[in-house]
């Protein structure tokens, strides 16, 4: 069971100012989360991988206990705020696990910082959405940015957006923590994100990666599903691929213990062969 003193926030005394959850010892590992998420959607994961690991999950610039920023969101600049906690913490590289967006922002951070980049974890990653169609972009923007702007409260946005994502309906527990996770959305940050995400042109990185990378994907995700994570699979040399059973697009909440499982077998056997 993970406590509040385990996951006590700490702050990045930056502009903006991040707020971040640590714990553990060795080899350091950076949780990024979705589009609709923070640092608490990591704790279930952090809580046994810190057993082995220096764990580390952030409230992205504009998320949760973190600062807004003034501007459009730049992934670049997040892969910059990332790089600076890394330096904070006084590690020179990291394994970098990012779940949907935070999976985009984890190729980005590659992009910028290969030296310092251990491994990447991409989770329920979208291939890019240049093979969206119209409709298909246009129902994912209109599906979270319109209740914003029509003054939807985020309870009921969340509500709605929930039963997209979660593989098995009835899950109630997971249900329950992306409704508590959406409601502490900044509304401004979060319109900003949906138009950089679907904005991303991360789609190059893919065939330039050179370090050992984990592919995820949920059984049950249909927003980024296993033929996509196939296809990702396929453009990273060397990658590995797996898929975590009854989950949808949150996997590393929706069934945990698999997750937990593939990752610590993942970077465990990095450390066994370094």
């Amino acid at each position: 069971m993970v406590t509040s003193k385990l996951f006590e926030t700490k702050f990045l005394p930056r502009n903006p100012r991040i707020a971040f959850n640590q714990h553990g010892d060795g080899d350091l590992i950076i949780f990024i989360h979705g589009i609709g998420g923070n640092k608490e959607n990591w704790h279930g994961n952090m809580e046994v991988l810190s057993k082995n690991f220096n764990v580390v999950a952030l409230d992205l610039r504009g998320y949760g206990e973190s600062d807004d920023f003034e501007g459009p969101m730049n992934f670049f600049d997040v892969a910059d705020d990332i790089y600076k906690l890394i330096a904070y913490i006084g590690k020179k590289n990291c394994h970098v696990v990012g779940l949907s967006m935070g999976a985009q922002i984890a190729l980005y951070f590659y992009q910028r910082y290969p030296s310092i980049t251990k491994s990447l974890v991409l989770c329920d990653a979208p291939l890019g959405f240049q093979d969206f169609t119209e409709s298909e972009r246009e129902k994912f923007i209109s599906l979270r940015r319109k209740p914003i702007e029509d003054g939807t409260d985020l309870t009921n946005m969340a509500t709605k957006i929930a039963d997209t994502l979660i593989g098995i309906k009835s899950n109630k527990s997971v249900f329950n923590q992306l409704v508590k996770s959406m409601q502490k959305l900044h509304k401004e940050t979060y319109l900003k994100a949906i138009d950089t995400f679907v904005k991303s042109t991360h789609y190059n990185i893919f065939s330039i990666i050179d370090i050992p990378v984990l592919v995820l994907v949920g059984e049950l995700d249909n927003l980024t599903p296993v033929s996509m994570a196939k296809e990702i699979n396929a453009k990273i040399d060397r990658s590995i691929f797996e898929v975590i059973p009854n989950a949808g697009h949150l996997s590393n909440i929706e069934n945990p213990s698999a997750f937990n499982k593939v990752v610590l077998g993942f970077l465990s056997n990095l450390a066994k062969n370094c």
